[in-house]
């Protein structure tokens, strides 16, 4: 994106986005209102808060509008202003078909305005006048904070129910120094809940019950690769959803939970088969004759395009040309490290999160097996263990099975040794095989010399601090409208505890 500015800002929710699965939205409505010119019809509630943009924003009245939906729940709006002969502004308008409230909004024309952060008071004013238009008397019950530090080019207003925070009920407003460039929500937001619905704290967990909590969800991992030696180091990691039932403890999900989820034990038969490709004809032969690939009418060249920086050290990348779709072959140091083949129809189709296909031919035990039987014969000498994370998809597509596959070392999980494999869920074809296994440059250390879980999270609540608040749950694959009371854990920082030493990586 060209936008920078928008991205420091709103840092966490892009990077959350980018692995919501797609049935944390919500119901898809099936049944799409028009007029009778064949327009699609907002809803009452959504037509109220466009016309409420429309006073904010006036300018949008005399853009082209295109409205989509209701699709997943929202109303799609595009305004589109013509500048010049192919060039077009535009300003998109999300809106929720059952309250009406805004799940997005970005003004292209604004954003193109921004020269100069604006000072702390500007954008205060700017997105406070924003807000209260579009929220009214509920406006009262936010608060501002900075979003960005030292930068005042986005302002976060978070919800407040009895004196504490609502996580999840979030408005963060990019501002330039005459107006509002774009408005982004946390999920809460859009359900606009009555404060009725926001029980009173009351007894709630003690600070030690809350750190032997937080204890349970340390994770114990190895790395191949310490990253100031070189060398193998023994580390801890916090595994949680990010918020705790304020009185029992329990984990509660989130839209946005990236917890990892690691399945049972595969014991494997390790081939220990290393591939070679100096140059793309050796990078072809690789494909038909190791895996099998028909090649007809395709050729593969060197990759000329990608900038330097944005390879990994000693990588090559090859690329076909010829037949419609792409395959890509990556190789580091002539090894061939990986393969991604896309077909024309699946790069047109929606990407999808969560391992869900829909159509699929093979369940995911099945494909989960052709993943196992083609990775065997690539695993280092050394892997004899195996674990799926299940909650991490990489490179998703809409017609396959994703399949992160870390090693284990005396029973842990070895962060930096892993490998992806992508099967089709039509063809059980392999689709994507990335090879990320990290050679340990000496032994790896004893697990039995780690602190405790306990000492762990008491290093990771002292510049930590669990905070009591509300957000709204995750159940049944929904987003709830009915708040709970939680801890919040912070999941968004950096934590990496050397587990032998009890210091936190830098």
């Amino acid at each position: 994106m060209k936008h920078t500015k928008k991205l420091a800002s709103t840092l966490l929710m892009a990077s959350l986005l980018a692995t919501t699965p797609i049935w944390l939205q919500p119901p898809t409505m099936t049944v799409q209102a028009v007029d009778n010119q064949g327009q699609v019809k907002l809803s009452l509630a959504a037509e109220k808060t466009l016309q409420t943009l429309y006073a904010i924003q006036p300018e949008l009245k005399n853009m082209d509008k295109k409205m989509n939906g209701p699709k997943n729940g929202v109303y799609e709006l595009r305004f589109d202003k013509r500048i010049a002969p192919g060039m077009e502004l535009y300003a998109m308008v999300v809106l929720d078909a059952t309250t009406g409230a805004l799940h997005s909004y970005e003004n292209e024309q604004e954003m193109q305005k921004q020269k100069n952060q604006p000072s702390e008071a500007v954008a205060k004013q700017k997105s406070a006048a924003f807000l209260q238009k579009l929220l009214g008397d509920d406006f009262k019950k936010y608060k501002a904070t900075q979003t960005t530090k030292g930068e005042w080019d986005a302002v976060t207003y978070t919800r407040h129910e009895h004196g504490v925070p609502v996580f999840t009920d979030r408005y963060v407003v990019g501002v330039n120094g005459s107006s509002v460039m774009y408005v982004n929500t946390f999920e809460g937001a859009p359900l606009r809940a009555a404060s009725s619905l926001f029980a009173k704290p009351g007894k709630v967990m003690s600070k030690e019950e809350v750190t032997g909590k937080v204890a349970s969800l340390m994770e114990l991992t190895y790395s191949a690769h310490k990253k100031e030696t070189g060398k193998p180091a023994l580390k801890y990691s916090l595994e949680s959803t990010g918020y705790l039932d304020a009185v029992t403890g329990e984990e509660i999900e989130s839209a946005f939970s990236l917890k990892s989820r690691y399945s049972d034990v595969i014991a494997v038969k390790p081939g220990g088969k290393k591939l070679t490709a100096s140059n793309a004809d050796e990078a072809m032969s690789v494909l038909t004759e190791e895996f099998q690939m028909q090649m007809d009418g395709i050729t593969l060249e060197k990759d000329t395009y990608t900038p330097a920086e944005m390879k990994g050290e000693g990588e090559t990348i090859y690329r076909s040309k010829g037949r419609d779709g792409r395959i890509t072959v990556y190789t580091n140091n002539n090894e061939v490290t990986g393969f991604q083949v896309r077909g024309k129809v699946e790069m047109a189709n929606a990407i999808q999160h969560g391992n869900k296909l829909a159509n699929a031919q093979l369940s995911y035990e099945q494909a989960k097996e052709k993943a196992v039987q083609f990775l065997q014969p690539y695993l280092d000498s050394s892997v004899k263990e195996l674990k799926i994370d299940q909650k991490e998809i990489r490179m998703p597509s809409a017609t396959s099975y994703s399949f992160s596959f870390y090693a284990l070392h005396d029973g842990v999980i070895v962060t930096d040794q892993n490998y992806l494999v992508n099967v089709d869920g039509q063809t059980g074809e392999i689709v994507n095989y990335m090879n990320s296994f990290t050679k340990p440059s000496a032994p790896f250390p004893d697990k039995k010399t780690a602190i405790s879980k306990e000492a762990a999270a008491k290093h990771f609540l002292k510049d930590r601090p669990a905070v009591l608040g509300y957000m709204f749950p995750v159940q049944n694959e929904k987003v709830q409208a009915k708040p709970s009371l939680v801890y919040s854990i912070d999941t968004v920082s950096y934590f990496l505890l050397d587990a032998v030493t009890g210091k936190a990586f830098k």
